[in-house]
């Protein structure tokens, strides 16, 4: 794929309006029912022979039914016993044949066409991870990303399901519309005629319906994420204390309150115009049927048509009526089905990471020399980083500090080759990391983020980031026993093949300070050759903190490493000290070159230590 890097002197805007060309993109309805066939039938291909057996078993199926009453009839109207017996069991055999083929496909359809729905979820999810990392963590593109899960909820209406049903149903809809109008045409021609046009104004009322529904989506989509997130609230025991201590039961249920009370004001509102459509609906279905019925019996009694046919002609005329409101059913909720679908495409069709590319063994060498020159980023209008420039020389253990929101992490984002720079270029060992194929860039880097997720997975798994079967379980011990934990998980008979987290299972819950070390057991198991901490520590007190970082210290000798924080603790075991400000380092220096400056870091410096010697104060 080609690389969507947007160099100095490009014209913005221009990017944007293809984004929002992508996430409203709509592709044909014709087009999508093919797209999630051929993805089914690439899969299994034996699905399409299940397809044409559930269509013929649905089509011959109700025929059968309507023509058996008459050939009932009409054999013992001429007394033909045993020959009226076998035309009624043939007929009879013949309809259990396919109401039972139908029925058998169906059932194993819907368990594929389920594990089908898995299979598109996983694939859309890996879609995801190969997407540009900045689409998935924020910008118009991640709109798209988001409504193509949420098409793939809820159940049996999931998008795959309908895209792959409805147009079955249409198939038999207007095969059976055929057959019996073929039947109603050796009536009166002009009934086939009537009936159609009666069922054409029943879409319109549908038609009027949707556009009803579709006018109130946007404020049911509101109302449901309203309601998700105060049934979330209620059943969070982590927000039980403050539930309790700030005495929040009134403001929760004025809030219910509220949102309930709102959600019941448009279920009226939208009930009423359903309930009129609805009515009109009924009226036209009445009218329709009624004088098709009545001109039947007419018909009948004079002795212009028999018995026998009578029974098929009713038949017909019902079923005629249901197939005609079935084709405007489906390809109503076919539209709006597709507007889902294209969502779903215009996800897996983004660009991907484009992972060409050599790994250049320059790469590799330590420690690692790290250059940024002129590096321009952007995050949509708002300016990051204008011609950044720094350089990091090889071992040296950096600490990088700066109020929140400064563009730390950024930085190091950018550093990884999850961002892509508007300008400028990023250098490792001199090797321009643009140039790098990405699986080569990431394995470089040891990183422990502050946000780092800890699955509901073996422990083994969790150190490894891989199968427990491919974890090398005496490096994953030398790796928790670096970082301290090994004694621990020993004495409490905790192995690589025990749960973590109460997710999923009655796992092993982890403090912060071990939940740290456990972290940096992981980035040490992988060995990078750059150790990055990104704030692992923010939510410990100075004393935990200090520990960590002095044993990070310990296992960081012989790589570059880089520190992130916008507190201090760091900073006594690092090389240089890097002050950001405004997108540029504006103060670097060793600590105590920096408090004799006596900027931003030493004032920094100065309120922090404030507050630590006031709690020392307070506790003595």
């Amino acid at each position: 794929m080609p690389s969507e890097r947007r160099h100095v002197g490009q014209k913005p805007g221009r990017k944007g309006r293809n984004m929002k060309q992508e996430e409203n993109k709509t592709y044909s309805i014709f087009s999508n029912v093919l797209y999630f066939h051929r993805y089914l039938y690439r899969e299994k291909p034996r699905m399409a022979l299940h397809h044409v057996m559930i269509v013929l078993g649905r089509i011959l199926g109700p025929f059968l039914a309507i023509l058996m009453p008459g050939i009932v009839v009409s054999v013992v109207q001429k007394g033909e016993l045993l020959q009226g017996l076998g035309v009624i069991a043939l007929a009879g055999l013949l309809y259990m044949v396919c109401d039972g083929m139908a029925q058998g496909f169906e059932r194993g359809n819907y368990f594929n066409e389920n594990v089908f729905r898995t299979s598109l979820l996983g694939d859309a999810v890996m879609k995801e991870m190969k997407l540009h990392y900045k689409e998935v963590e924020y910008g118009e593109r991640k709109n798209i990303i988001k409504r193509a899960y949420q098409c793939m909820d809820g159940g049996d209406w999931a998008v795959s399901y309908r895209m792959l049903d409805f147009p079955r149903d249409m198939v038999v809809n207007v095969a059976c519309f055929l057959l019996y109008s073929t039947v109603l045409s050796t009536l009166k021609p002009w009934m086939v005629v009537f009936l159609l046009l009666l069922s054409l104004l029943n879409y319109g009322v549908l038609q009027l319906k949707n556009r009803w529904m579709l006018a109130l989506r946007d404020q049911f989509a509101q109302s449901e994420r309203e309601i998700k997130y105060l049934t979330y609230t209620l059943r969070d025991t982590d927000l039980a204390k403050d539930m309790r201590i700030f005495s929040m039961n009134d403001w929760m249920m004025a809030f219910r309150n509220k949102v309930f009370g709102e959600r019941m004001k448009l279920e009226k509102k939208n009930n009423r115009k359903m309930i009129l459509a609805d009515f009109l609906q009924i009226l036209l279905t009445v009218l329709r049927n009624g004088l098709a019925y009545g001109y039947l019996i007419h018909s009948c009694l004079t002795g212009e048509i028999a018995l026998g046919s009578f029974l098929v002609y009713f038949g017909a005329i019902t079923g005629f009526s249901g197939f005609v409101t079935g084709m405007v059913d489906t390809y109503t909720n076919l539209k709006l089905a597709n507007e889902e679908a294209s969502c779903f495409r215009a996800h897996m069709d983004m660009p991907e990471t484009d992972d060409a590319g050599e790994v250049p063994e320059a790469l590799y060498r330590q420690p690692a020399k790290i250059e940024f020159r002129d590096v321009t980023f952007s995050y949509g209008k708002e300016k990051i980083y204008d011609h950044f420039n720094l350089v990091i020389h090889p071992g040296e253990k950096i600490a990088l500090l700066g109020v929140n929101g400064v563009g730390k992490t950024t930085l190091i984002k950018l550093l990884c080759g999850l961002y892509e720079p508007d300008g400028g270029t990023i250098l490792i060992n001199g090797v321009d990391i643009s140039r790098v194929q990405k699986r080569g860039l990431y394995d470089l880097f040891s990183v422990v983020f502050q946000e780092a997720s800890i699955f509901p997975y073996p422990v083994g798994s969790n150190i490894s980031m891989k199968k427990l079967e491919d974890t090398d379980e005496e490096k994953a011990w030398e790796a928790l026993r670096q970082a301290g934990l090994e004694e621990e998980f020993r004495e409490k008979g905790i192995g690589m093949n025990s749960f973590m987290t109460s997710q999923a299972f009655e796992g092993v819950e982890l403090s912060g300070g071990q939940r740290q070390r456990f972290l940096l057991a992981r980035a040490l198991y992988k060995g990078g050759n750059i150790l990055i901490l990104d704030e692992p520590t923010s939510a410990l007190d100075p004393v935990a903190e200090s520990q960590i970082y002095e044993e990070y210290v310990k296992l960081s000798r012989g790589r570059t490493s880089i520190f992130i924080s916008h507190r201090l603790a760091s900073t006594k075991f690092s090389d240089r000290i890097l002050f950001l400000e405004d997108g540029r380092v504006t103060e670097e220096g060793t600590h105590e070159e920096l408090m004799k400056k006596g900027g931003s870091y030493a004032h920094m410096f100065e309120i922090q230590s404030h507050y630590y010697q006031t709690d020392q104060r307070l506790d003595t």
